[in-house]
């Protein structure tokens, strides 16, 4: 392909495939990141191209394929980091790593909005208690505590998504 026909071709459709991008995953940095990915792949595909071939179809459909790669890659990321987000909040010790500071932080944000028994128990779950011990300091049933720990960690992993999402 000469570089004036891929100029061209860069120039009259680029807009368009940066939009159909950010309208599938609402980033404008990672839409021109994806573009630019988009038309590369389409000039070093270009050359082996049937004759004829209709350019906008084409660079969509690489779009598309690459959009879907992308989120795929985005949810396996934010899948790990909720269950490292867990682990912490469910293990029995308070000890991270430095490197996710972040999460710590919204771990933090997201027990204040726990009720006053489930602050408690999460609490004592991180201090190494089991649920007999907290079942007898807090004077509740089993069946209250590992209703309330499922209520916390639905709570917690609701928050998590919903500050992933902004």
């Amino acid at each position: 392909m000469q570089e004036k026909e891929f100029e061209h071709i860069f120039k009259c459709y680029y807009s368009d495939i940066y939009n159909f991008i950010y309208h599938y995953i609402m980033d404008g940095d990672d839409a021109e990141d994806l573009a630019q990915d988009v038309f590369i792949c389409f000039f070093e595909k270009y050359k082996s191209l049937p004759e004829g071939i209709n350019s906008k179809q084409y660079l969509l459909s690489i779009a598309k394929n690459r959009c879907i790669s992308f989120l795929r890659h985005k949810n396996v990321i934010d899948r790990n980091n909720l269950k490292y987000f867990e682990t912490l909040l469910f293990s029995a010790t308070s000890e991270y790593d430095t490197t996710y500071d972040d999460l710590f932080l919204k771990l933090n944000i997201a027990m204040d909005k726990l009720s006053d028994l489930q602050k408690q128990i999460v609490q004592m779950k991180l201090a190494g208690k089991d649920y007999s011990e907290m079942s007898e300091e807090l004077g509740v049933t089993h069946s209250q505590i590992h209703k309330n720990i499922k209520k916390a960690y639905d709570k917690i992993r609701f928050n998590h998504k919903k500050e992933s999402d902004k």
